[in-house]
């Protein structure tokens, strides 16, 4: 039957940090921020893991398993580490997720929000890290550009744009970022 989720108050210090300076602040709003500054912190912070030893070997396995395999790396531990990383960061996103709409059942996630976060992997790019805030926003806003053309039709819509996109632009938005950067590159040395 799912749970009720309360949405947690900010915290004392918080509160009185804000009481010195005569500012109010909504439990959305606290809420709001929180999860602003939770998703600053986990993308730096993945950042940072992708340019460590760790993350190079989680590179080079993507390339090619065999090939990191004979340089040393040890596959099965950097791919339960990824693992371990990737359920992490999910189960942050999901008890946030959960707080946000302030209810939690087993039919809240459906294969539908599967396939939308699969999309937004491949809109924004596989592997490439900035792809993941262009493909949430692609899953995010796209929809309701769809129901803002046709209301009856959205789904349809929705699918349109999505072939459109993914037929120009095959490998997502880091290919569109390449090829910015390559016409920059161009440009300036003009």
């Amino acid at each position: 039957q799912g749970l009720v989720v309360t949405k947690p108050d900010p915290p004392d210090i918080v509160q009185g940090v804000l009481a010195w300076f005569h500012l109010k602040m909504s439990q959305d709003m606290w809420f709001y921020y929180f999860t602003l500054a939770i998703t600053v912190a986990i993308y730096v912070l993945s950042l940072n893991l992708l340019r460590s030893r760790s993350g190079r070997a989680f590179m080079a396995i993507r390339d090619n398993e065999i090939a990191a395999s004979a340089m040393g790396v040890d596959v099965a531990l950097y791919k339960t580490l990824a693992f371990g990383v990737s359920a992490a960061i999910t189960g942050i996103a999901g008890g946030l997720g959960a707080i946000a709409v302030q209810f939690v059942a087993p039919d809240g996630y459906t294969i539908t929000l599967a396939i939308s976060l699969f999309l937004g992997m491949v809109v924004g790019g596989v592997g490439w890290l900035p792809g993941s805030i262009v493909g949430s926003a692609f899953i995010i806003f796209v929809p309701n550009i769809a129901e803002g053309i046709s209301k009856g039709l959205s789904g349809a819509v929705f699918g349109v744009i999505l072939f459109i996109v993914i037929f120009l632009v095959p490998h997502g938005a880091r290919q569109v970022a390449m090829a910015a950067q390559h016409l920059l590159g161009r440009l300036k040395k003009r």
